[in-house]
């Protein structure tokens, strides 16, 4: 096989192809945009919406970064892993009211890692001025233009309008 050099990543031999697989894939699902968009400044607060294949690496290198990282999640169980193991510095649930209203306007940046359709609104109100929502997970279904998306934008359509 003939491959250009610059797309080309040297593993070392001691390390396991089957570990270093996910750094390949998830790795440069997450990695590239947060570079892209400036989201790998030591000092910056990030959060990462959901705990789960992308969501953990996001963590991981936010943390690695420098940055503060706040996880999100619906799953209350998913506290201990995100803080105790991966050492994120702060957890909540996304739907909970009180704590969402306590972060409004508190982050620079969010990477949401959520492979399914679900609301967004919520979590633009958590960034600061010229902050930054970052979708790297998927859904399976279109995300839905809101009234309120159009209306907050100006009227102006975006790259998600149909």
């Amino acid at each position: 096989m003939v491959a250009d050099e610059h797309f080309v990543v040297g593993i070392p031999d001691n390390l396991p192809l089957d570990a270093v697989a996910p750094l390949l894939c998830a790795g440069t699902t997450v990695y590239s945009p947060m570079k892209y968009y400036g989201l790998n400044k030591p000092g910056l607060h990030i959060a990462v919406v959901g705990l789960g294949g992308l969501g953990h690496i996001a963590v991981k290198f936010a943390k690695a970064m420098g940055m503060k990282v706040t996880v999100i999640d619906v799953d209350p169980a998913k506290k201990q892993e995100a803080v105790e193991r991966l050492g994120a510095d702060d957890f909540f649930l996304s739907q909970d009211q009180e704590q969402m209203e306590a972060r409004i306007a508190t982050l620079d940046g969010i990477i949401d890692a959520v492979p399914v359709v679900h609301a967004l609104q919520p979590l633009l109100l958590l960034l600061k001025a010229h902050g930054k929502l970052v979708l790297v997970g998927i859904p399976d279904k279109p995300l839905e233009e809101s009234e309120n998306w159009t209306r907050s934008h100006g009227g102006q359509k975006n790259s998600i309008d149909k």
